[in-house]
């Protein structure tokens, strides 16, 4: 995630200058805005919330228009071609990377392979987007409090 602003803004990168900006958010219930807001707060700074909008290229637009800083995906800015039209503010000690983890239930039975394969999917795609810290652990062999599964008739 990226904290960004139009391209003929003039916030800086640090968070006293964000402080004083309008913002262009997701709305509330967004895990990500809610600890962008928190370390905000954790400073002293209550952001001014310009427009809540459920829709990224519509909050690009916004930003891109000068309605205030946003924070968005830097994957989506680039594939956008919008790295012209934003500029990227990197303010001291913040770092946006979501965690993501996969838990499986003990024993799967007839759906074991369609969720290894799909464990697998979801794993290729992590990895490919450079996650920081992807999954290794398998649970594969940990018993479950469970009893066990009838045998086929």
């Amino acid at each position: 995630m990226e904290i960004v602003q139009g391209a003929a803004g003039n916030v800086d990168g640090d968070w006293k200058s964000l402080g004083r900006a309008s913002w262009v958010l997701n709305p509330p219930g967004c895990p990500l805005r809610a600890r962008l807001l928190d370390r905000m707060e954790r400073d002293g700074f209550t952001p001014m919330i310009a427009a809540e909008i459920h829709n990224m290229h519509l909050q690009l637009a916004f930003v891109q228009a000068g309605y205030g800083v946003g924070l968005l995906p830097a994957r989506f800015i680039v594939r956008n071609h919008s790295i012209d039209t934003v500029k990227v503010l990197r303010p001291p000690s913040f770092d946006l990377h979501p965690s993501v983890a996969i838990v499986r239930a003990g024993q799967l039975g007839a759906l074991g392979k369609a969720v290894e394969q799909l464990e697998h999917g979801f794993r290729q795609l992590l990895e490919a987007a450079d996650t920081t810290k992807p999954v290794t652990r398998h649970r594969r062999g940990v018993a479950a409090n469970r009893r066990a599964a009838r045998p086929p008739r």
